[in-house]
């Protein structure tokens, strides 16, 4: 018996929520695979959330600052931040907004998650270079 794409589709994700109630495989930033279960993973996404936040706002605050002859390294390296860390902004939006994420979003967070960490700190370090 040959199941169709989209049969399979469904099966894969129904397998796939299962599977995420007991345990979510992501990555660290450096990328090592690591398994962790549902509190770890909601204390992890909470951590970069944060620590992306705080890396936004002193970009902010520190643009007048930085050193004009690096900022298009800093340009690029802030839209490939805002690029990786955009599945974990919606998902904290539409968490904090009342409304559920999307399944979509929540599964793509044990991918995004690791990437926005890897990009903020990338952006992190050239920030701490013009200082």
């Amino acid at each position: 018996m040959t199941l169709s794409a989209p049969t399979r589709l469904f099966i894969l994700s129904g397998v796939l929520l299962c599977a995420g109630c007991m345990s979510i495989r992501t990555k660290t930033p450096t990328g090592k695979s690591v398994l962790m279960n549902e509190a770890e993973f909601a204390a992890y996404v909470e951590h970069v959330f944060r620590h992306h936040n705080g890396v936004v706002n002193d970009l902010l605050f520190a643009s007048n600052k930085l050193d004009s002859s690096n900022n298009a390294a800093l340009l690029r390296a802030e839209a490939k931040m805002d690029h990786a860390c955009h599945p974990l902004n919606e998902v904290v939006s539409s968490s904090t907004g009342g409304q559920s994420p999307s399944f979509w979003s929540e599964l793509q967070l044990a991918d995004a998650v690791p990437e926005c960490e890897a990009a903020t700190r990338r952006l992190e370090k050239l920030m701490n270079e013009e200082y």
